[in-house]
């Protein structure tokens, strides 16, 4: 892309901000987000894979640490990008003025911090519900009481969550890890632990039942 057309899209973003009051589509937000939000990404490097991908290209650049970044899928409301090799961004218009940045590590099992902005990028003051760790158990049968006894007591340890989104409804879904349990206690957790799903309703989010 070159500088003109970069300066271009910069000055129709800052009008429309003005005249509009907030952006409404991912594709802009993600554009004009402040670099401390993608701290692994240029400004150009964001600009140039919205290029990419705007022009059926492979929307892939280097990050500033070198290592391959790119954007996977872009819709209205939601894009997902991948990072680098261990890590991923989910961006997710949730209504017309909640913006969710979902970023997951790899390490290798997944875990997910999430944060919620306006789409001014200020901070939306919202926390997204943490269900208990019975709260993702199915019932388990008496014969494997024991091993799920267990397999709870290793998830309260060390807790690790990957949540993600994906564009439609604005819901959010919760997924326990169980990677790191011993074997006869991921076999019980990886049949008996289900997702929990988050449905925000523009106020709150609900629970999906």
């Amino acid at each position: 892309m070159n500088m003109m057309k970069r300066l271009f899209i910069l000055i129709t973003l800052f009008q429309w901000g003005l005249v509009s009051g907030a952006q409404t589509r991912v594709r802009d937000l993600f554009a004009s987000a402040p670099d401390s939000i993608f701290p692994l990404l240029t400004m150009n490097n964001r600009l140039d894979m919205l290029d990419f991908r705007e022009n059926n290209m492979t929307a892939r650049v280097k990050n500033r640490m070198d290592d391959a970044c790119e954007l996977k899928e872009l819709a209205d409301d939601y894009l997902l990008l991948q990072v680098s090799a261990h890590s991923t961004a989910e961006l997710r218009l949730l209504g017309d003025s909640l913006l969710c940045l979902i970023n997951t590590y790899l390490g290798p099992t997944a875990d997910s911090r999430v944060r919620f902005f306006d789409t001014a990028w200020k901070p939306a003051g919202i926390a997204l519900p943490r269900p208990a760790i019975e709260d993702f158990w199915q019932p388990v049968p008496d014969s494997l009481a024991q091993e799920a006894r267990f397999a709870r007591q290793s998830l309260q340890a060390l807790p690790l969550l990957k949540v993600s989104t994906q564009t439609g409804e604005p819901i959010l879904t919760l997924s326990l890890q169980t990677a790191e349990l011993a074997e006869k206690e991921k076999e019980v957790a990886q049949r008996y632990v289900q997702p929990l799903r988050f449905r925000w309703d523009g106020k709150a989010f609900q629970p999906v039942r």
